[in-house]
């Protein structure tokens, strides 16, 4: 398994690089690029909510709970006063660091449900949603917010899978396959009600149509290559 600091890392990083591409090809805005890294990062840590009680576990429910404040507040700068905005900032870090971390710690096993693609899933619906219903994002933007959740949460998923097997011993380690499943197989109920939950969500989320017909189209990924390499030499305006 792949330890804190790398998850943090790699997701920062490749929900960066995503973003940066939906800057380039004119998809987001400036902030909303950043928006969009600090949600991949966000989901880059989604699946270890569910780790014992522990010092790792508090360091990454604070960086956690930072993230989501400062997302909530991004959100809203336009909206509200600044005294406003610092009582939102606490509220969305207090809740976070403290009910929710002993709510995981108390109820869930680590690499059970939400060590699954079901649950990369419902992370992607959950975060669309309240994008949408609650911070009053467009439809666009809500999905591809949530998109980003996911992806970071796939990057976790593949992290661990991939340090389960070492290459110089040439052996599988035994926890290879429990990171990156389709649900949880040990636990049905969980599995269960995690799915009627994605359910659930899916039909909450606001029309979808938008965000893959720009993704469907290839005329995207025409405009993403052509902006993939200079036309001249690099570095020009320098």
């Amino acid at each position: 398994m792949a330890n804190f600091n790398t998850h943090l890392t790699v997701a920062a990083i490749g929900s960066g690089a995503l973003a940066t591409v939906c800057l380039a090809t004119g998809v987001v805005s400036p902030n909303e690029m950043v928006m969009l890294t600090l949600a991949g990062t966000i989901g880059g840590l989604l699946p270890d909510i569910d780790l014992d009680h522990s010092s790792p576990t508090k360091l990454m429910f604070t960086v956690l709970a930072l993230l989501i404040a400062f997302f909530a507040i991004f959100s809203q700068a336009d909206d509200y006063a600044i005294i406003e905005l610092w009582m939102l900032w606490g509220f969305c870090y207090a809740v976070v660091r403290y009910p929710l971390w002993q709510f995981f710690n108390e109820f869930t096993a680590h690499r059970g449900i939400f060590h699954s693609l079901l649950s990369a899933l419902f992370f992607w619906f959950f975060t669309t949603t309240i994008c949408y219903q609650i911070f009053d994002f467009q439809a666009f933007l809500s999905w591809l917010v949530g998109s980003f959740i996911f992806i970071g949460f796939i990057i976790h998923l593949g992290l661990d899978e991939w340090y389960s097997v070492e290459f110089n011993n040439r052996r599988v380690k035994r926890s290879f396959g429990t990171a990156m499943k389709l649900w949880d197989y040990k636990r049905r109920n969980n599995s269960l009600m995690m799915a009627g939950a994605v359910l659930v969500l899916y039909l909450m989320t606001p029309d979808n149509s938008e965000f893959f017909r720009v993704w469907g189209d290839s005329a995207t990924y025409g405009h993403i290559g052509a902006r993939f390499f200079p036309e001249g030499m690099w570095f020009a305006s320098f």
